[in-house]
């Protein structure tokens, strides 16, 4: 049987010697560069709850995902990582759309974290919006630099971020606990909200969004030799070391500067470079504020990389141009990959915040689920023989951590609210069009497995794939349709008091129009999937 790495092209991929503890820089570096969002939490949940999200949190979700993502790479330390997995598994269609769904929640992503460094600058130094865009611009070039050297050279750069933000935390959490004088559980709850289900709602997509990303370094997996051995080790350090970058210095500032209502990442609340302001002095608290920009600069240098290999993926499979796969001929670096996101990331950096993440909720969740339901499966079909690192517990533990992963990623969408739902819903209905409009023009994986991949000439797309393109229209309307009931059960005494408030005008500041959306919308893709569904039955 042909490997995955001779029929994907990964034979042409240069490898890097990179250390465990060079890994692991990569991993804090995407996963975690400090704890920078918490503040955000505090306040909606309430210290007790908030520190009780950051310890639970690992245990359901950050500790789970990355077994599974341990496993599967150890198994099948391919180019493409989970991106390939998704294709032995569940076939082209679900790899297309696992693969553009990558694209954008990368490219999101990259954009989210140049906005947030220069905001961060923004808090020190007064920026016009001409300089805060060249510095933005500034920044991008500066890590497409970085990038084009070769992975090696970034898992350096991040180990180096990754170290400094360490110790700028840890600094924060001995100073803390040192001047600590009152609990940092209490108050457990805020004043918010009127349900214990509301109040975990309101830091549970920010206390995910925390703790995601163990998936992405299997994208590069074929560029690290021994990844088998290499990237399930650093797994195991890096997880326990992101939970105590949040929780320790969480509890030494809650305990010590206290104010926990005030707590946000605004310029003028209070955030973890008070404790060092108020105890050390303002110096101090403006040296960590520059760390806090180093930290969002050390994701921005990871998610380039991975970015760019997603990019590459699309133009290997033959859903995008073929030259945007041209490889650096020295170090085998997807540089037009990295070129396309670099343009795109500086077309995308005068949205606001708010827009990207809207954006970006959908993708994740269906990179996840794709990710978990592919793991799934492959864990019956591949011969143990085949998996150097496994799951203690075997199949009945991988289950569980299955079922605890997709369960979160179905209430992550569900409570992040309801602008962020339908925002989201908008933009991954277009999705499955991206994938018909490739597969016509660029013929997809036919290009390369013609065997495996034939193309339907009554469609021109591959056989099953209108069946299947019905079921997920059909698929999402339903789930529209469900979070309607659920979101209006959970946000329906508050809600339109604080979308009004919050957006002032618009689709999203009327709770009320933005339930019929949502209906309207689940509605047209019940009706139009199950059409698109029957016409797939005599079309294939």
């Amino acid at each position: 049987m042909e490997t995955l790495e001779a029929r994907h092209g990964a034979k042409d991929v240069v490898q890097s010697k990179v250390g465990v503890m060079s890994i692991v820089g990569m991993f804090y570096a995407i996963c975690c560069a400090g704890a920078f969002g918490i503040e955000e939490m505090i306040p909606e949940c309430g210290p007790g709850l908030t520190i009780v999200i950051l310890l639970v949190l690992p245990l359901v979700w950050a500790v789970p995902y990355s077994l599974i993502c341990a496993e599967m790479g150890s198994a099948r330390p391919v180019e493409g990582g989970s991106l390939m997995w998704v294709k032995e598994a569940l076939g082209e269609f679900w790899f297309a759309i696992m693969v553009f769904c990558n694209v954008i929640w990368s490219l999101v992503c990259n954009t989210v974290y140049v906005v947030l460094a220069i905001g961060y600058l923004g808090k020190i130094v007064p920026l016009s919006d001409t300089m805060s865009y060249a510095l933005k611009i500034l920044m991008i070039l500066i890590f497409f630099t970085i990038n084009v050297l070769g992975v090696k050279d970034v898992s350096i750069v991040s180990t180096v971020l990754s170290i400094l933000i360490v110790i700028a935390f840890a600094v924060v959490a001995v100073v803390g606990f040192m001047n600590m004088n009152q609990s940092p559980m209490q108050p457990f709850f805020s004043d918010e909200y009127d349900t214990a289900f509301q109040h975990v709602g309101a830091g549970l997509a920010i206390g995910i969004w925390m703790y995601s990303g163990f998936d992405e370094l299997s994208v590069i997996a074929g560029e690290v030799q021994d990844a088998h051995k290499i990237i399930p080790k650093a797994l195991m350090i890096v997880v326990p070391l992101i939970a105590l970058t949040y929780i320790l210095p969480t509890m030494a500032g809650l305990g010590s500067v206290g104010e926990w209502a005030d707590w946000t990442t605004e310029p003028d609340g209070v955030g973890y470079s008070a404790v060092l302001y108020q105890f050390i002095g303002p110096a101090a608290g403006v040296g960590f504020m520059i760390i806090a920009i180093i930290g969002q600069a050390s994701i921005f240098n990871v998610c380039l990389t991975t970015g760019s290999r997603c990019v590459l993926m699309l133009a290997d499979e033959h859903f995008g141009p073929r030259f945007v796969a041209n490889l650096t001929k020295k170090r085998g670096v997807p540089y037009v990959g990295l070129i396309v996101v670099a343009v795109v990331t500086m077309a995308l950096v005068p949205f606001s915040f708010t827009f990207l993440v809207v954006v970006d909720v959908f993708f994740m969740v269906m990179v996840t689920s794709l990710t978990v339901i592919a793991c799934m499966k492959l864990k019956r079909e591949i011969p143990p023989e085949e998996v150097p690192f496994k799951i203690p517990g075997g199949k009945t533990v991988h289950t569980v951590c299955s079922l605890l992963v997709l369960i979160i990623c179905v209430m992550s969408t569900l409570v992040n609210g309801m602008d962020y739902f339908l925002g989201g819903m908008i933009w991954i209905l277009f999705v499955p069009i991206l994938y018909v409009l490739a597969k016509w023009k660029f013929k997809g994986s036919t290009i390369n497995e013609p065997d495996l991949y034939p193309i339907n000439p009554k469609t021109h797309l591959g056989f099953g794939d209108v069946k299947k393109l019905g079921g997920l229209y059909a698929g999402i309307g339903v789930f529209a349709i469900f979070a309607k009931f659920f979101i209006n059960w959970n946000e329906g005494d508050w809600g339109p008091e604080y979308y009004l408030d919050t957006y002032g005008s618009g689709l999203f500041s009327d709770f009320g129009q933005m339930q019929t959306v949502t209906v309207i919308i689940g509605i047209v893709c019940i009706v139009a999937g199950l059409i698109i569904y029957l016409v797939g039955r005599k079309t294939n």
